[in-house]
Formats: structure tokens, sequence, C-alpha cells
């Protein structure tokens, strides 16, 4: 039993830092990829918005987001 985790290699379309947009609730919102995660053969992204207070987009499909 190790410390370090072995690191996964995701072939995602956007990486970590990405600047990208999606749509939730009928709004288009804008953001920087904070975790890309592999699950259940799906890839996922979890996506920081806004600026002094921001909040945490988790679990947004590959196929929700467009790249700015």
């Amino acid at each position: 039993m190790g410390l370090f985790k072995k690191k996964i290699k995701i072939d995602s379309k956007f990486k970590k830092g990405d600047f990208v947009s999606f749509h939730k609730d009928n709004d288009l919102k804008v953001g920087i990829i904070n975790e890309v995660k592999l699950v259940d053969g799906n890839i996922l992204y979890d996506i920081k918005v806004g600026g002094e207070c921001p909040s945490l987009h988790k679990d947004i499909k590959e196929d929700k987001i467009f790249k700015n």
C-alpha cells in the first residue's frame, strides 16, 4: 500500500486550466476546468465559474462544453 495514487491518462478533448463555456439552467456559463475525471467510461469535468465568489459545477459531460 503506497502513499501515491497512480495517475491515469485520460484522453480528453479539454485539459485542466482550459477556459470553456457550457449551458446550465438555460444560461451560458463561462469558467475554467478545475478537474477532469473518467467515470463509467464517460469523461466528466468540474468547472470553476465566477470571480470573487466562484462556484464549482461538477460532472459536466464533455459534449456539453464549448471551447472559447
